[in-house]
């Protein structure tokens, strides 16, 4: 198999969020912070030992974050590089959620190669997430020669509320480990090749204007619009790969968080 490159753009903030219920993690912010981060190495460096032939860049943009998480970032950084894995810190001009984003955005654009994936630090991802999330990519492509986007995460609350009873047509496929079906209702946390990224500028420009307009549709009038509008194929696990740490609301009933959370050490060593 020939190499494949990945970007990552993580966006890293513990002193902000427009999160206003309370996380079911507690609120800790910057405890959560470490953890997703240590999550999401750990998922690469699963895919790497899966994939060995495969780099992985990683850039975290960091906005406003607190001394104590940039420690552990740089700790991470010198600990966890290595031949396949680059990770570095870009401190973020202008602070602000859509200004994070957007950077994100852009140096996705600019530097990403093969597969291209905006992360957000309040995620929780299992080992396997990056490596399955390749799996079927590479399965949607080599069966129908598309490119498709792909989320770790399937919300709950959508099927309990937005889509109860609906009959929406859905494509299902099965993938090596589970099956995979397909979701109208993104965020702007995911995993696409490059030449499909590079497709939807003005949506992006219409979700950034939406932020700042406080509007509260946000993906709903914007980004949403791939996936209704424009034909593309986006697809999250039936059993979630990631979790979302944010409110009861975004709780999965019947798997749990508490297992990845706990088995997370994010201890400093000892100087």
């Amino acid at each position: 198999m020939s190499e494949i490159t990945f970007h990552y753009a993580y966006q890293l903030c513990d002193t902000q969020s427009n999160q206003n219920q309370k996380r079911i993690c507690g609120d800790n912010r910057t405890l959560l912070s470490k953890k997703s981060l240590m999550s999401f190495i750990n998922t690469i460096n699963h895919c790497i030992d899966n994939l060995p032939e495969s780099n992985h860049n990683v850039m975290i943009i960091n906005d406003r974050s607190s001394n104590e998480l940039l420690e552990f970032v740089n700790y991470c950084i010198e600990k966890y590089s290595s031949n396949n894995l680059k990770i570095e810190i870009q401190t973020l001009p202008t602070p602000g959620l859509s200004n994070s984003i957007r950077e994100c955005y852009m140096w996705l654009q600019t530097q990403g190669k093969d597969l291209v994936y905006q992360v957000q630090d309040d995620y929780m991802f299992k080992e396997t997430a990056v490596y399955e999330m390749y799996e079927v990519y590479l399965q949607m492509k080599n069966e129908i020669n598309y490119d498709i986007i792909v989320s770790p995460f399937n919300d709950f609350y959508l099927w309990l509320a937005v889509y109860r009873n609906s009959c929406t047509p859905r494509t299902v496929v099965v993938g090596k480990n589970r099956y995979w079906i397909q979701y109208y209702d993104m965020s702007c946390s995911f995993m696409t090749t490059h030449q499909q990224f590079s497709k939807h500028w003005d949506l992006y420009h219409m979700f950034f204007d939406l932020i700042d307009k406080k509007n509260g549709l946000l993906e709903n009038h914007s980004l949403n619009y791939m996936l209704t509008q424009r034909g593309v194929l986006g697809l999250v696990p039936v059993n979630s790969l990631a979790f979302h740490m944010q409110s009861d609301f975004e709780k999965d009933p019947h798997i749990p968080w508490e297992p990845i959370w706990d088995s997370i050490d994010v201890t400093l060593p000892s100087t």
